[in-house]
Order: structure tokens, then C-alpha cells, then sequence
């Protein structure tokens, strides 16, 4: 089954777009080394090439050293939204390298790891997906590269994906025939891109000290824009939007790439969900401002009335959407600093919920 979605790079951008212009403008943190892992000679590290949907990608394959002739479990990192790095995001000056860190953890304790730049980002060719059946693709072709490889145990590998990762994760998961040991989801939405994203943007306004009344203008403004995509309109010429207003901004490039936009406003994440066919691991923080607890609540919901026999959905305390450790107020600002740590709490739920499954 393909799925049908069709989703461009710029769009999915869209979803970060008013929390960058914010961070772009705070004082940033940066560390080379957030999380404390094993040193790097505890594993061996590969720049790779492999194919996904007509076009060549670049990644990173770590390996833990291993005995000869012996395999080990593996795990695809399958990075979130937007051109997105094999390392990480970078929010104003802040590199959060939080793909990076999550691999050299997880090759310390034994697996295989894969991350990749995604396509016109970084060593990977530029090839302009047509689909966001492209996106699945290019994760299809990194799990037939980790099947391939001798030191990976082909019959114990994980989907690891991180926000919009997560869905592109249940998509294989739920059409997979070869097998996989498990899926993990972190930070991944329960809902349809128009409620979460109108969530978001209520949230960044609100952060931004917007007065309520205006908020409330421009909520009702982008409710007649959604409700008008969602019924096949494309003239919004009534509409007063200013593009360099970045929630205008917004809406605009919405109506501009209509013809993705319907699909993600009308397909729903919960109707995927329910037909992945492996052990699946769901991970949610409290302090995430862009994914909310309630949306791993909708998860749980739908894994239980789909009878799914092997599903864990946590929901983490003093955890954001970065899968970072967050003490304080949960806002965009914590995005400015990238010294902080991914969550051990995070971590040590994802490594031993795998140790079990990958037995």
C-alpha cells in the first residue's frame, strides 16, 4: 500500500517556523557533547551512501565493536520535519544535536545505528520529493542498506522516528513484510496538521505576548482558511494576509501548496497507527510545546481499541519536544540552549523497552 499524502519540504517547515523567528533572536548555548555517551572508540563510525526514491543520500552508520562473525540489533533514526541534517536541528544559532547524541548512546549499549541527511540537505543528492510517499521511500532504502549490512542483525531492527519521523515510521510499520523488532514514536502528533498546527500557533502568540484579542482574530481568520482548504477553495482574496507577517506567512504558503495541504488537513494519524503490525513504543513529554501530552493520549486510545498486542505509551515529566531535559517553564526559549542533556529518564525507557524486544 502506498500512501497517498503528498508533502513538500518547505511545507513541513512551516510547522517550526514561528518558534525559529523567536529563537532566532535569543541568546544561544551551544555544546559539543550534550549527553554523555561512550567515547567514540567504543564504536566505529561509517559515512555511508545509499538509495532512496530516485536520489542518493548520505548518512552515518555506527557500529559497536564486535566479535567476528557476530551481529547486533540496529536502529534507523528518522529525523522530524523540514531539511533536516543526519545530526540534528538548529534553532537561531542553536545546534541541537539530538540525532547525533541519540546515536553514540544507542551504539554504546550495543546497536547499529543509521541517521541520514534527508534529501537537499547536507551530503545527500537534491532531488524535489513529488510525494510524501518519497519521504517513506527514503526510509525504506535506509532499512534495506541496514538489512544488507554483515555486522546488523537483519531480523532486529528498530524504526526510531521523531516527531513527523514518527509518522513516516507507522507508515512502514504498518506495511512492512520483511519484519522489524519494533517501532518507536517520540513527540509524534495524534491529530490532522490543521488542529495541531492551530495549537502551535496559539501557543508561540501566546508566548510572544500577543494581546488575546488578537489572537483570537487571527484564530478566527485561520479557521476560515482551513475550513475553505478542506472544502476545495483556493481564492482567499477576501482575506487580509501580509506576507511578512509570519503567521500570514503561514497561511499563505498553505493555500499556495493546496494540493498537498487537503490530504494532511483531512488523513488521519490514528487510522495509521491502528495497523502497524509490531511491537510499538510511544514516548511524550510534559514540557513539549509543540506536541502535546493529549496527542500520545490519542495514540493509546486508538492502539486500544484496535486490540494491538504489544503497544507502550509514557509520557515523560521535565521532557520537551528535543527529548531534552527541561526544569524550567516550558517555552521556545529552552530551545536556545543545546548544552542540555537528552532526558536519561527518556533514554533509559527507549533502551530497555529494545533489550527486551530484541531478544
Amino acid at each position: 500500500m502506498k500512501w497517498s499524502i503528498r508533502i513538500t519540504t518547505s511545507l513541513t517547515s512551516l510547522l517550526i517556523l514561528t518558534g525559529a523567528v523567536v529563537i532566532a533572536a535569543a541568546q544561544t548555548k551551544n555544546s559539543s557533547s550534550p549527553t554523555a555517551t561512550a567515547s567514540a572508540s567504543a564504536f566505529e563510525s561509517k559515512e555511508i551512501k545509499f538509495d532512496g526514491m530516485n536520489v542518493q543520500l548520505a548518512g552515518t552508520l555506527l557500529s559497536p565493536k564486535l566479535e567476528a562473525g557476530k551481529r547486533a540489533p540496529a536502529v534507523l533514526i528518522i529525523a522530524g520535519s523540514g531539511p533536516t541534517p543526519r545530526d540534528g536541528l538548529t534553532f537561531g544559532t542553536a545546534k541541537q544535536l539530538i540525532y547525533r547524541d541519540l546515536a553514540e548512546y544507542l551504539t554504546a549499549r550495543g546497536y547499529v545505528t543509521l541517521r541520514y541527511d534527508k534529501r537537499c540537505v547536507g551530503a545527500s543528492q537534491c532531488v524535489k520529493p513529488t510525494s510524501f510517499d518519497d519521504f517513506i521511500d527514503d526510509a525504506r532504502g535506509a532499512i534495506d542498506y541496514l538489512r544488507e549490512q554483515p555486522q546488523v542483525d537483519a531480523k532486529r531492527i528498530f524504526l526510531f522516528g521523531h516527531s513527523e519521523g514518527g509518522l513516516i515510521a507507522t507508515i512502514i510499520g504498518a506495511n512492512d513484510d520483511s519484519g522489524l523488532a519494533g517501532v518507536i514514536l517520540a513527540a509524534m502528533p495524534g491529530r490532522t496538521m490543521g488542529k495541531l498546527m492551530r495549537e502551535q500557533i496559539q501557543n508561540r502568540m501566546t508566548e510572544a505576548g500577543k494581546p488575546q484579542a488578537e489572537i483570537s482574530v487571527y484564530l478566527a481568520k485561520y479557521d476560515r482558511v482551513i475550513r475553505g482548504l478542506m472544502n476545495g477553495h483556493t481564492n482567499f482574496s477576501k482575506e487580509t494576509l501580509n506576507e511578512k507577517d509570519p503567521y500570514d506567512a503561514l497561511l499563505l504558503g498553505l493555500i499556495n501548496q493546496y494540493n498537498v495541504v487537503v490530504a494532511l488537513l483531512i488523513n488521519d494519524p490514528l487510522q495509521i497507527i491502528n495497523n502497524v503490525k509490531f511491537p510499538l513504543l510511544a514516548v511524550q513529554g510534559r514540557k513539549d510545546i509543540q506536541v502535546a501530552v493529549k496527542d500520545a493520549q490519542f495514540l493509546e486510545e486508538a492502539l486500544k481499541r484496535s486490540h494491538h498486542p504489544d503497544a507502550t505509551v509514557v509520557v515523560l515529566d521535565d521532557v520537551d519536544h528535543l527529548m531534552k531535559t527541561n526544569k524550567g517553564a516550558a517555552g521556545l526559549a529552552s530551545y536556545a540552549d543545546a548544552s542540555r542533556p537528552l532526558d536519561a529518564k527518556l533514554l533509559a525507557v527507549v533502551t530497555d523497552w529494545m533489550q527486551k524486544k530484541s531478544k
